[in-house]
């Protein structure tokens, strides 16, 4: 049971740092005003921490 709410605190963690990392990446974005083939980019690499990341 611990086990369980540990996994789930930890996924809860890397969720928010992934979210995170986006937003800033993001940020960055807007400020160079290099936006549109860069989202992709910066799209991908959130979906590749968030799964490298994930508590299995």
């Amino acid at each position: 049971m611990s086990g369980e709410k540990d996994r789930e605190k930890r996924g809860k963690l890397v969720h928010a740092v992934t979210t995170g990392v986006f937003l800033i990446g993001l940020a960055i974005l807007f400020y160079l005003d290099a936006f549109w083939p860069w989202i992709l980019a910066l799209v991908g690499v959130f979906i590749i921490l968030e799964a490298l990341l994930k508590p299995k």
